[in-house]
């Protein structure tokens, strides 16, 4: 999965829930297995493994690109770190579980954001859905990558981050953009 320019590496995890790193082999597999979420669409085979999803074991996997040799790198959340706030509460049981899973993968992300930072410069993009639209809610998307890349464009050109959120930002981690918040640092 190299190019002659930029190598790519994508995390699945098996069903047991233990990360994978795929970095070679045919692209389309990869992409079918990180498409892989767990109830929407069934596990891939790879390599004699049934894998899924990699945001079961690891949402966003900064460990890995660090391990990787990584020295700057872009985060782009779907949730900004730290946020656990709903603007309502979930009202039905599967909204209630995908909000658990969402809190726990923003727990994870804001650890190793704080945990990783002394080991490269990590620039955190603006969340890809910072409405808090519902996961399960796919009618969006568009409304979504629109909002994000523009987002993103703005924060990468202007690289001013939060004033709040810079003021808890562990050294090394930078937030691009005005729009940017890191929550409190715990």
């Amino acid at each position: 999965m190299n190019s002659e320019t930029t190598p790519l590496h994508v995390l699945k995890a098996r069903l047991a829930g233990t990360e994978v790193r795929l970095s070679d082999g045919p692209l389309a597999g990869a992409v079918l297995a990180a498409a892989a979420i767990p109830g929407v669409l069934p596990p891939v085979r790879w390599r004699g493994r049934l894998l899924a999803d990699g945001g079961i074991a690891n949402n966003t996997p900064v460990s890995h690109a660090v391990a990787l040799g990584a020295r700057r790198i872009y985060v782009l959340p779907t949730q900004n770190p730290g946020d656990r706030g709903l603007p309502r509460p979930p009202r039905a049981a599967l909204a209630a579980a995908v909000h658990a899973i969402t809190v726990l993968t923003n727990a994870r992300l804001h650890g190793d954001l704080a945990r990783y930072a002394p080991s490269a410069e990590l620039i955190v993009l603006p969340a890809a859905n910072p409405g808090h639209i519902a996961l399960t809610d796919f009618g969006h998307a568009g409304q979504l990558i629109t909002q994000a890349l523009a987002a993103t464009r703005t924060a990468l050109a202007t690289g001013t981050p939060n004033p709040p959120a810079a003021a808890v930002t562990p050294a090394g981690l930078r937030p691009a953009g005005p729009d940017v918040e890191t929550g409190p640092q715990d």
